[in-house]
């Protein structure tokens, strides 16, 4: 018998056939078709008793940048992420009681019948059960597809860089964070792929403020790579 998380990934399966060039892979729907990057919509998934949180995003992995990460910091770092919880405004397929939070659960009725028992059936408001999640993840994927197409620049893996990060108002007043943490580290690693070192230097001098404290032991790591990387740069015309 199929455990609850192959269930889920079986209806996931389904919903990827039915778009060209998209699959599904260890969680997220992925398109493969451009070269130089893969574009995700993660779910989000996190299986525990029977039911999965659903919070889906946006992953570009552009491989240049990928790579450089890696090679300069040890470990690896998505080029650019956006999260469907702060564009929920911005989302046209998701029913709206799922647009910032939701689950699917093996036995909706079960959990419905439990939290009116113990009198807090409003907690039961954004819960999808299994048999009705095909039409969800449907519209998560198409909601996916429209932030790629309205978000990201696929011209040329040029314009996708150039393009970086993402401009939009996030709602309800929530940090934009394109520039905090990792995302901040990534965007450093990107304009090295475009040859803009200044970025980097001021980046680490906050001339670019952020709202919390910047990744110093990362930046610090790009900041004393960038000498051989700009002579690469001159040399080659590239920093990889």
């Amino acid at each position: 018998m199929a455990t609850f998380k192959e269930n889920v990934y079986a209806v996931c399966r389904e919903v990827a056939e039915e778009l060209p060039d998209w699959s599904f892979v260890s969680g997220s729907f992925k398109n493969k078709t451009l070269k130089h990057t893969n574009l995700l919509v993660p779910l989000g998934f996190a299986f525990q008793y029977g039911s999965t949180y659903l919070q889906p995003g946006i992953f570009i992995e552009n491989k240049k940048t990928m790579k450089l990460h890696n090679k300069l910091l040890g470990f690896s770092g998505t080029t650019s992420i956006l999260r469907f919880t702060n564009l929920a405004n911005e989302l046209k397929y998701i029913p709206e009681a799922y647009r910032i939070s939701a689950k699917i659960d093996e036995n909706k009725a079960a959990y419905l019948k439990h939290l009116e028992d113990v009198g807090k059936p409003h907690l039961g408001k954004d819960y999808i059960d299994i048999t009705e999640a095909k039409p969800v993840l449907r519209a998560v994927l198409q909601d996916g597809i429209g932030l790629i197409e309205r978000y990201y620049d696929l011209s040329s893996e040029e314009n996708l860089l150039k393009g970086l990060p993402p401009e939009y108002t996030p709602r309800d007043k929530i940090i934009y964070g394109q520039y905090e943490d990792n995302a901040g580290v990534m965007l450093c690693i990107v304009r090295l792929i475009l040859g803009d070192f200044d970025f980097v230097v001021r980046y680490h001098n906050d001339e670019i403020p952020t709202v919390r404290p910047k990744r110093m032991a990362e930046v610090d790591k790009i900041i004393a790579a960038l000498p051989e990387l700009k002579k690469r740069y001159e040399e080659t015309g590239s920093v990889i």
